[in-house]
């Protein structure tokens, strides 16, 4: 029969790996839906002569769309892509992102959306369908002869998807993988998960799991919210881990409320409780206000000598010198373990 902690760093184990597995499988198939394009963004822009790119109907037709396309003249059309930036409801700047320029390339003309500045008779880019604002252009000449090609050259912001792929979706494949990875190798090796690593701290891992196997009986156990709360223990089962601690490990115990609001409006407060051991475990648990109180009642009953409340001296004390606070909660836990000593007897008074 298998031990808590083993089953637990399993179950850990197994929803860290179907998650990241799930994420690998996401990432990769933003990617593969997205292979031309990742493709052509790796690769660069292609040179392309003028005699084939008229010979295209359709910017898809080019298995690499990224080139680079030389032409004869260029002429601004007056078009122009801006950006109006605002504040309190009044236009405070204005920005020229792109401008539209007219390309002689060979015998017809190419409609470029290039960056701001002087017209130039050379431009990298990627072939894309005529964005809706720009398709009067198409029906247009220039001059009398030239016929317009049937897309447009971007040659602006083409890379912007390829940057969010590299800065977005391959750093978190390859997080998710690691995991994968590490999630592989816990499951072989349960010493090196989290949940085997956190009681480990308090002893030997198989012999407290025996011994919180046995507390975790129904008619041992209270419950707040996600914690469960034994004669000995403290445990809240997390989605890749299980927190676990001694219930006279407890150095400080306070409540926090936090207030909502939209807009500024109060929309209502959640309450819940912090829990912090003496070998630095912490744990937030969320529940109802009646269940927060009730749970410090049963806490200050168990642990006397803890520290109740939150005060902002104690919680710097406990980010300088945690040790320090350990030492005051143990001074008080020595002392409420002294006998006190008894009243002295009454001496009867001779007449």
């Amino acid at each position: 029969m298998a031990l808590w902690v083993e089953t637990e760093a399993r179950r850990a184990n197994r929803n860290l790996l179907l998650t990241n597995a799930l994420i690998v499988a996401v990432m990769v198939l933003i990617i593969g839906s997205n292979y031309r394009y990742c493709a052509n963004f790796v690769l660069g822009c292609q040179p392309v002569s003028n005699s084939d790119l008229a010979g295209l109907t359709s910017p898809d037709q080019r298995w690499r769309n990224f080139v680079t396309v030389s032409g004869s003249k260029a002429v601004n059309t007056g078009y122009r892509d801006i950006v109006k930036h605002m504040r309190n409801g009044q236009v405070t700047s204005t920005e020229i992102k792109a401008e539209y320029i007219w390309l002689v390339a060979g015998d017809k003309l190419l409609l470029v959306k290039a960056p701001p500045g002087e017209e130039q008779l050379q431009y990298s880019g990627q072939l894309e369908e005529t964005a809706a604002a720009a398709a009067p252009l198409m029906a247009r000449r220039s001059d009398g002869t030239a016929a317009v090609m049937p897309f447009t050259l971007n040659a602006v912001d083409y890379r912007n998807n390829g940057y969010a792929i590299l800065f977005m979706v391959v750093p978190m494949l390859a997080l998710a993988a690691w995991n994968c990875i590490k999630a592989v190798r816990r499951s072989s090796e349960l010493q090196f998960s989290p949940t085997w690593k956190n009681l480990s701290r308090y002893g030997s891992a198989y012999q407290l799991s025996q011994q919180i196997s046995a507390e975790l009986q129904p008619n041992m156990i209270r419950q707040y919210g996600k914690l469960q709360i034994t004669p000995n223990w403290l445990v809240r089962r997390k989605m890749f881990s299980t927190w676990v601690s001694p219930v006279e490990d407890l150095v400080w115990v306070y409540k926090k409320v936090t207030k909502h609001s939209v807009n500024f409006i109060p929309t209502g407060k959640t309450y819940s409780v912090i829990l912090v051991g003496r070998h630095k475990q912490r744990t937030e648990e969320q529940m109802k206000d009646t269940a927060v109180n009730e749970l410090l009642v049963l806490l200050a009953g168990k642990v006397p000598w803890a520290l109740f409340g939150f005060d902002q001296n104690l919680d710097k004390a406990w980010s300088k010198d945690p040790a320090g606070v350990i030492r005051t909660v143990d001074l008080r836990r020595l002392q409420q373990a002294q006998p006190k000593p008894a009243a002295a007897a009454a001496t009867p008074v001779s007449s």
